[in-house]
């Protein structure tokens, strides 16, 4: 049985599936950490912080996209033109979160992870829990931008070879389709280009069959009747 075939893919083997990696890596820390902490204060009844909603939305959605691209890219390979759209729209979606992110837990960031600040080991592994979560959600932000890159360059690349040049311009195709030239005896005179003379020759009836004239000047070798090699 005939295997289906793939259609070849543009993209450079090594840095597409690192990037792809990092961002899956980085998608699944954060969507665990945001579904541990929204399970906490879902629990104990604390309203839920908008930074960690998006950020868990913004995950999902990014493994989503990145197993639906995968499936395509395996089965029938993947358009550089679809995958810079998502990367685009999830690189927009990572950069406000690792803001709001950012904003929201500059407090937390800048203390060290002990018991003067945090008090006891609860204290401690919720600090680093939120270290390790502005971590994984910069390196989803830095992945996803340097994929969105890929993919323009991917995509630039895959149109310029698609473009076609002109061959000719229109002076040098008059010039090839003028009939009083043959192309390569340029620039000899038409007449000299010919391969027969254009002298009139001598004409048999009206059926428009010329005999040459060279042939009248062949030595055919008969010298008369054979009364006259007799005499």
């Amino acid at each position: 049985m005939a295997r289906d075939k793939v259609k070849p893919t543009h993209y450079p083997f090594v840095p597409f599936h690192l990037l792809r990696s990092a961002q899956l890596v980085s998608a699944l820390i954060v969507a665990s950490i945001m579904l541990y902490f929204l399970w906490h204060l879902t629990h104990d009844h604390y309203h839920l912080p908008w930074t960690f909603i998006l950020l868990l939305a913004v995950s999902l959605l990014t493994i989503l996209s990145l197993s639906t691209t995968i499936v395509l890219h395996c089965c029938c390979g993947l358009n550089p033109r679809l995958n810079v759209c998502l990367n685009g729209c999830l690189l927009v979606l990572w950069s406000v979160g690792f803001a709001l992110l950012s904003w929201w837990s500059s407090g937390t960031l800048s203390h060290v992870c002990n018991k003067s600040n945090w008090e006891d080991e609860t204290g401690i592994m919720v600090c680093r829990i939120y270290k390790a979560l502005f971590a994984f959600t910069l390196l989803g932000f830095v992945s996803t931008f340097a994929a969105a890159l890929l993919d323009v360059f991917v995509f630039r690349r895959a149109t310029t070879r698609g473009k076609y040049n002109q061959m000719q311009n229109i002076d040098e195709k008059t010039a090839f389709d003028a009939p009083n030239s043959v192309p390569g005896l340029d620039p000899l005179p038409y007449e000299t280009q010919k391969p027969f003379s254009s002298q009139p020759a001598h004409t048999l009836g009206a059926t428009g069959y010329t005999v040459p004239e060279e042939q009248f000047n062949y030595d055919t070798g008969y010298q008369g009747t054979h009364e006259t090699r007799g005499l």
